[in-house]
């Protein structure tokens, strides 16, 4: 966001993650579970160009035959993203803290040893078919270079749209990019900026250090809007913030995702604590 953004004023030029999640609009409550780490676990499918319209099927036979299973465990909590060119599909799971992804590793290795197990074998097959490769991402949550602003924008059901940052900072310097980070958000709140952004620390990928910003908008063109509105509250001092990360960072790319609503899954017990909360 800020990359992008900062140099279309700047210079005329960030990526995240897949997906992460609807959580980029809500700011994490101030109590004692907040304060875990706060973890995602990204899987990131690359469709075969010619085998899309059987992926997208597969995919949605997954999901079927997890609501048919009634599979009720958070492990099995997941947000499905795709890109922009529809080539990556992205799905993107919770967890509290470090444990917690063993429990999530055992319930997946458990799943599809019951009855339907040829059911599962069969459409695992399908699906690995489709794929070119596969991409593995555990990322955690960092409140301090993230920004929330009091009264955002959008609803939440309105952002259907990601855009995310990728910031491959220089060795040695995560801790600098954090603190400007941080400066920057300041600099959006003092000019009012309306729309939040997420940031994440990848833990474990293939290239890092790596930080990940995702921004929440409607559509393509909404997000060019909010780079208007964003270039406009930070003023000359948030540029130089933005000159400044982007001289610690080695490598940078960006793109957009779409949420897809029938390509994810909350579990049932999940389901009942959101309709709990509302009450």
């Amino acid at each position: 966001m800020w990359c992008k953004r900062g140099l279309v004023a700047a210079a005329g030029v960030l990526l995240a993650l897949s997906s992460l999640a609807l959580w980029a609009q809500e700011k994490p409550k101030e109590t004692e579970e907040a304060k875990e780490p706060g973890l995602v676990v990204v899987y990131m499918d690359h469709v075969k160009p010619s085998m899309l319209k059987a992926y997208k099927a597969g995919a949605l036979d997954m999901v079927a035959l997890m609501k048919e299973e009634k599979l009720d465990a958070p492990a099995f909590d997941f947000w499905g993203f795709k890109s922009e060119n529809s080539l990556t599909y992205s799905y993107v799971t919770p967890a509290k803290n470090m444990a917690d992804l063993d429990t999530m590793y055992e319930a997946w290795m458990k799943l599809g040893q019951g009855p339907d197990k040829a059911k599962w074998e069969a459409l695992e097959k399908r699906m690995a078919e489709t794929l070119v490769c596969m991409e593995r991402i555990i990322a955690m949550r960092i409140d301090k270079a993230s920004y929330h602003p009091k009264e955002p924008r959008l609803k939440l059901d309105e952002a259907r749209y990601r855009w995310y940052d990728y910031f491959y900072v220089q060795p040695g310097k995560e801790k600098a990019f954090m603190d400007l980070s941080r400066k920057l958000a300041d600099a959006a709140a003092k000019g009012g900026f309306a729309d939040p952004w997420m940031a994440y620390s990848v833990v474990f990928g293939e290239e890092m250090p790596l930080f990940v910003v995702i921004s929440v908008a409607k559509n393509p063109g909404d997000y060019e809007t909010e780079m208007q509105a964003f270039n406009k509250a930070i003023g000359e001092d948030g540029m130089k913030l933005v000159d400044e990360i982007m001289a610690i960072t080695r490598k940078y790319k960006g793109e957009g995702q779409w949420y897809v609503p029938e390509l994810s899954y909350r579990s049932p017990s999940s389901m009942a604590e959101k309709q709990e909360m509302k009450k």
